[in-house]
């Protein structure tokens, strides 16, 4: 039988295996002979299932809120049981009281607070159960635990702020389809009566349009099945990862706003990375446990960068040689290098890009949207004029 374990590996990271063995006590024991600590273990085919509950699960937890509370207890004075006892008994959510009685079963059990994190599978990030089990090696818990509220608060911000400047062009676009879908299903087709009766060729625009207002009435209700169909589908599709991974992909790869998407997230890979430094982890695992904030192909880079890294080699230059670095960063990472101070200087670099990233997101919403209401004005006067075109000829000829 195959069983799916969570552990810590040698170098201290949280990693999912997979592991063939009679029992979960013998896959346990195979786990130990590789030098593995193990967290958690469970067949591989009840994991779907409860990875729907914990996915589920995930969008209730306020993880950035947990660790805000959580810190401000622990700074209190009060102890972490007591703290998560306190947390779960204010919580009236029943997911959410869940992770709490889930997480005080660990720790009565004799796991560590972050074995006890990575126990809830999917629930808490690996980056924050990385910063926990950091800090219990060199203290300063609810120090780390701000850090990485604080983190992620900066991160929700820059992404509020793209998000955003998406809200208005979409709601532009779905007033202006709504729009043009009612001409033709509503006001074409009464057009298109009214000029078959006079006898006269219609223009071939005109003609075209009055094809169109016509097919959109007749089959209205299946064109709407249809487009419900297609909206429900992409949002399954888009829970793929690998879906997710080829739109960024694409996104990368588009002249002008590819280059500012990478920027956005390189910034959120560097904020991340310094968080993580300034946690007492090492700078490779810290790169490591980031890099899923970075596209694929910064990924294939990124690897490149710490094999150069482990082999000796300056983290600058290798970030540089890589393609990683501008000249900016290039220059901080340098003057890390002779100071020591790497986690400042990462979250330097993120605060420069996360300005160059705010810049690009001003000029390029004052810029798309008055385009996006020219464009929709252009195409709904467009379908005005084809349709009164044949009643001006009609006027012009009884003159």
């Amino acid at each position: 039988m195959k069983y799916l374990m969570r552990v810590f590996d040698t170098c201290g990271e949280v990693q999912t295996i997979h592991i063939d063995s009679d029992s979960p006590a013998g896959a346990a024991a195979t786990a130990r002979s590789r030098g593995l600590r193990v967290v958690s273990i469970r067949t591989a085919g009840a994991s779907r299932g409860r990875t729907r509950w914990l996915t589920l699960q995930v969008a209730k937890f306020d993880v950035e809120l947990f660790a805000r509370e959580l810190a401000a207890l622990l700074d209190a004075g009060v102890g972490v049981i007591d703290a998560l006892r306190t947390l779960g008994g204010n919580e009236r959510r029943d997911a959410s009281g869940k992770v709490y009685r889930q997480l005080l079963r660990q720790l009565d059990e004799g796991h560590s607070l972050s074995s006890a994190l990575a126990h809830a599978d999917n629930v808490f990030p690996t980056v924050l159960i990385a910063c926990v089990k950091a800090s219990e090696q060199t203290g300063g818990l609810a120090e780390s635990l701000k850090r990485y509220s604080r983190n992620s608060a900066t991160l929700r911000e820059l992404r509020s702020r793209v998000v955003s400047a998406a809200i208005y062009p979409c709601v532009l676009m779905v007033v202006g389809l709504a729009v043009v879908l009612f001409l033709l299903g509503f006001v074409v087709p009464r057009f298109a009566n009214l000029l078959e009766n006079s006898g006269r060729e219609l223009p071939l625009l005109s003609r075209w349009l009055m094809a169109w207002g016509g097919l959109v009435h007749t089959h209205g209700s299946s064109l709407a099945t249809g487009f419900a169909a297609l909206v429900l589908g992409s949002i399954v599709v888009m829970r793929r990862q690998d879906v997710r991974d080829w739109i960024a992909d694409r996104i990368l790869a588009m002249p002008g706003i590819g280059l500012h998407f990478r920027i956005y997230r390189q910034s959120q890979f560097f904020r991340t990375s310094a968080m993580l430094v300034d946690g007492g982890i090492p700078v490779v695992q810290a790169l490591d446990l980031a890099r899923g904030l970075i596209g694929r192909g910064d990924r294939m880079a990124l690897a490149t960068a710490m094999n150069a890294i482990r082999n000796g080699g300056k983290m600058s230059d290798a970030f540089q040689d890589c393609g990683l670095a501008s000249a900016i960063t290039y220059r901080l990472l340098t003057v890390a290098e002779k100071t020591g101070s790497l986690g400042p200087v990462l979250d330097k670099i993120a605060g420069f890009q996360e300005a160059k990233v705010s810049r690009a997101i001003d000029v390029i919403s004052r810029l798309i949207e008055p385009m996006m209401m020219v464009f929709i004005g252009f195409v709904i006067g467009g379908i005005v004029v084809l349709m009164y075109l044949p009643i001006f000829e009609i006027a012009s000829s009884i003159q």
